[in-house]
């Protein structure tokens, strides 16, 4: 039954993508102020349809537009076509900065195009895990893009001592790699990765204290319960508070940061 289910997506897709004329597009679409391009744009019927429509990642846009600052310095991980990324670039100005990791090539490949010319926002390839430091030994296992255009699931594990292959690290982010790589003192971090966040539930984050809000998309349907709860615990712990919970995206807030 889910191997039918793909094929009709996947099926209905190409078709959309085929046979519906650009022209039928706007040239743009303004969220929350922000101008975001849509003809000729490489982004599924789908993506289209819902930016046209306004409810491309509304919960994030919700959450985002009255907490982001000017000169924020944002790691964003899950970062998609880059609609959110647009967004966020807007909101912290020329003096802020985006630091985008995305797994899917595909997806880095053309949204590194239209992105980066922006002049602050960086888009990285890779696996992004949203702890200081990941575990040595871990192993992505799995990315799993066949469920749509716009990213894809992974799965990851911690492998033993022996002679286990583990995954190239020029392909896995956690946050000191990426403070280091690109000079920044994160005060924001945007987390949108199926599957990747569940580190969260097995390590400390150990999150850096310059860092203000985290914005987190949860994703219930792949784990259990405790998983979930464990998660938030963990952030939580390290001295943030929930401010708001739009369906199953979260904002929290730490005070005393580290200026």
């Amino acid at each position: 039954m889910k191997t039918l289910r793909k094929q009709y997506w996947a099926f209905r897709r190409m078709v959309l993508k085929h046979f519906v004329p650009e022209f039928i597009w706007p040239k743009y679409v303004t969220l929350n102020s922000v101008s975001i391009p849509i003809r000729n744009m490489p982004f599924s019927f789908g993506t289209k349809n819902g930016l046209l429509k306004g409810g491309y990642e509304a919960a994030e846009r919700q959450l985002l537009q009255n907490s982001l600052r000017p000169n924020d310095m944002v790691i964003e991980m899950g970062g998609s076509v880059g609609i959110l990324t647009a967004i966020i670039s807007e909101y912290v100005g020329p003096k802020g900065r985006v630091i985008s990791i995305e797994a899917s090539k595909k997806l880095t490949f053309f949204s590194r195009k239209w992105l980066e010319p922006k002049g602050n926002i960086s888009i990285v390839t890779g696996f992004g895990f949203p702890v200081y430091s990941v575990n040595k030994n871990l192993k992505v296992d799995k990315f799993n893009e066949d469920g749509g255009s716009l990213s894809g699931v992974v799965s990851f594990s911690n492998v033993g001592g022996g002679n286990e292959e583990k995954t190239d690290e020029s392909k896995i982010w956690d946050i000191k790699k990426i403070c280091d790589k690109y000079d920044i003192s994160p005060t924001v971090l945007v987390l949108d990765i199926e599957g990747s966040e569940t580190i969260l539930s097995n390590q400390n984050p150990n999150f850096p204290a310059s860092v203000r809000l985290i914005l987190i998309e949860l994703h219930p349907w792949m784990y259990d319960d405790k998983c979930e709860k464990e998660i938030i615990k963990k952030i939580t712990d390290e001295g943030f508070y929930l401010i708001e919970k739009v369906i199953t995206s979260y904002l929290f807030e730490r005070n005393n940061v580290e200026q």
